[in-house]
């Protein structure tokens, strides 16, 4: 099930605030868990997360359902990791390493040989087994066909099963487990929402006022334009 397919995210989205916090707060944490295990560092990752979360305002008003906003912040979250150019992290560095305890020698070798995976293989294997994504979100996350997404997520389980051996499963699991970790704290979460709340708060203002002006300005031309006629008439 995706973060989207909550209770309290309604199924159709407006630009009203109340539907904009529950989407971005159900949001967030995916993002931060795809950002984080794409880019490797804590660093880039964050950087990530503050970009989607300062351009979303600029899209939410085409956001008609829950599909929309799901498929929107997985999508762009794809598209910033790839133009981070991140220096790679040593597997002693990379985030997916730090964030378990003891980590056995197995799965850092596991994680070394994720990270040396071409980029879209990364994706792949981070959507269907960690995000666990169906096929279509996959898909739509990392721009290709359905078909694509299976053949990259194929070519990274043969390369991962090869250096795992026997202990695929295992490792997978544990590789499972670490990326659930990368879910935010709720205070967080919370902060980082009100944050872009507040942002869309003044943008929503600022337009009001803009409005008005306008209004104002219309109105003060027409005005203009009457008491000439009537000078001309007279």
């Amino acid at each position: 099930m995706s973060v989207f397919e909550s209770p309290h995210v309604h199924t159709d989205l407006t630009l009203g605030r109340t539907d904009l916090e529950s989407a971005l707060r159900s949001g967030y944490p995916t993002v931060c868990r795809l950002a984080y295990a794409l880019c490797g560092r804590e660093t880039e990752g964050r950087r990530v997360v503050k970009i989607i979360f300062s351009q979303c305002l600029r899209f939410c008003a085409k956001w008609k359902s829950n599909f929309d906003a799901l498929n929107w912040f997985l999508h762009y979250t794809v598209l910033r990791c790839r133009e981070i150019r991140a220096v790679q992290p040593d597997a002693a560095g990379d985030i997916l390493v730090r964030r378990k305890q003891n980590p056995a020698p197995e799965y850092i070798a596991f994680v070394r040989a994720f990270r040396n995976l071409p980029q879209q293989q990364r994706e792949a294997f981070v959507l269907f087994k960690a995000e666990r994504l169906d096929p279509r979100d996959a898909a739509v996350a990392m721009d290709c066909s359905t078909q694509a997404a299976a053949n990259h997520l194929i070519a990274a389980n043969k390369t991962l099963s090869t250096i795992a051996a026997g202990t695929f499963d295992a490792q997978l699991d544990q590789f499972a487990r670490v990326y659930a970790s990368l879910t935010p704290l709720d205070e967080l979460i919370v902060g980082d929402v009100n944050a872009a709340l507040r942002k869309f708060d003044r943008r929503r203002l600022w337009r009001g006022i803009s409005t008005l002006i306008k209004l104002g300005f219309v109105a003060a031309l027409g005005w203009l334009i009457w008491t000439i006629y009537k000078m001309l008439v007279i």
